[in-house]
């Protein structure tokens, strides 16, 4: 544990510690301890204890996992589960003890029925666990904050660092004179073609040097983009394999951080197999929009002795892993397969909505 860390622990125990001692030094009963001859030290620890679980349980996981995710109906559920069942677990143990120093004036008295004894101490219990419900969120307002600030900070410095090796790798100057001469030797075989290639090396190039300006972009232009360099792509591989291309959902209305998907693609046509037969040589792109998520998949076929390729590498492919991570945390879902004489990429992303 560093020193920054053991800080905020202490502090913690601090606060903890001192809400006990003003409890302590207080007129205020707690739960069966309404005679002041009883010693309500247990009761503050262990009431503590569940303040303390309420809080800590709320504002480190039911919030950054549910709410902050947007799974409002799983919060709200899970909330309610948990803060009845912590406080039965709360009048559970002032029952026992309430028993255990026989006073029989509140929570304890054995002549309250179930229903009337439950009822009683949900009243004086769920309130308090309830206000350190709120404390736990009103504590993840500047936390939530100062980390968003951080994570911005650092994507717009891996945004930067990223677009820069995307550029190194996509504008070398082989590339373009690869992209010429597929147009060169295509104005004689198919001449409108060759304007047409022209004109998407045109417009991709644009797109990367003047249009990506933030985070995330308009997911109909980053599909524009995706189409046009797949068609560039495809000029190299056409002859010996068999490309199947499949876009699907209404692109209209969202955002999506761009680029994300081009390092799959250009390994796919990098690494795709050579073998005699067109057929025995695929790449396959599906890309589908639905309830707000883009499943995007890219296929294929490799030789298995090429030792190009070998698992979750190749160009990008890494730079693609951290840009995920700090963009989408854990909504997204990656799933790259390496198998005998096939490679699969599997991508799943939430899509923001566009304001």
């Amino acid at each position: 544990m560093n020193r920054k860390k053991l800080l905020i622990v202490l502090k913690h125990l601090s606060i903890w510690a001192l809400a006990v001692v003003v409890l302590r030094n207080s007129s205020l009963t707690w739960g069966w301890a309404v005679s002041s001859k009883y010693d309500t030290l247990i009761p503050q620890l262990y009431g503590a204890a569940t303040n303390a679980a309420v809080f800590y349980f709320t504002a480190f996981f039911l919030i950054p996992e549910f709410f902050n995710t947007g799974r409002k109906k799983v919060f709200y559920t899970y909330s309610a589960l948990f803060l009845l069942g912590i406080s039965a677990v709360e009048l559970a143990i002032d029952r026992h003890f309430g028993e255990l120093y026989q006073n029989r004036s509140y929570l304890g008295a054995v002549e309250l029925l179930w229903g009337e004894y439950i009822l009683d101490g949900m009243i004086y219990i769920l309130p308090i666990n309830l206000f350190y419900y709120i404390i736990a969120f009103v504590y993840r307002i500047p936390f939530d904050r100062k980390q968003l600030q951080e994570r911005e900070q650092q994507l717009q410095k891996e945004k930067l660092e990223a677009e820069l090796k995307f550029l190194r790798a996509q504008i070398h100057p082989h590339t373009l004179f690869n992209g010429l001469n597929n147009v060169y030797h295509l104005i004689d075989l198919d001449p409108p073609k060759a304007k047409g290639l022209v004109l998407n090396l045109s417009h991709a190039l644009r797109y990367q040097l003047y249009e990506i300006s933030g985070q995330f972009v308009p997911l109909e232009k980053e599909l524009a983009y995706l189409r046009q360099y797949i068609a560039l792509q495809e000029v190299r591989v056409e002859e010996d394999a068999v490309i199947d291309i499949y876009f699907a959902g209404e692109e209209g209305g969202f955002l999506v951080a761009p680029l994300l998907l081009t390092p799959f693609i250009e390994n796919a046509f990098k690494y795709i197999s050579h073998y005699p037969k067109k057929e025995n040589n695929r790449i396959s792109i599906r890309l589908e929009i639905e309830d707000n998520r883009l499943d995007f998949e890219c296929s294929n076929t490799v030789d298995p002795d090429n030792p190009g390729i070998s698992g979750p590498g190749g160009i990008g492919l890494e730079n693609v892993n951290n840009r995920l991570r700090l963009l989408y945390e854990s909504g997204y879902e990656l799933r790259i397969e390496n198998e005998p004489g096939l490679f699969v990429v599997r991508l799943g992303i939430p899509l923001k909505k566009a304001q």
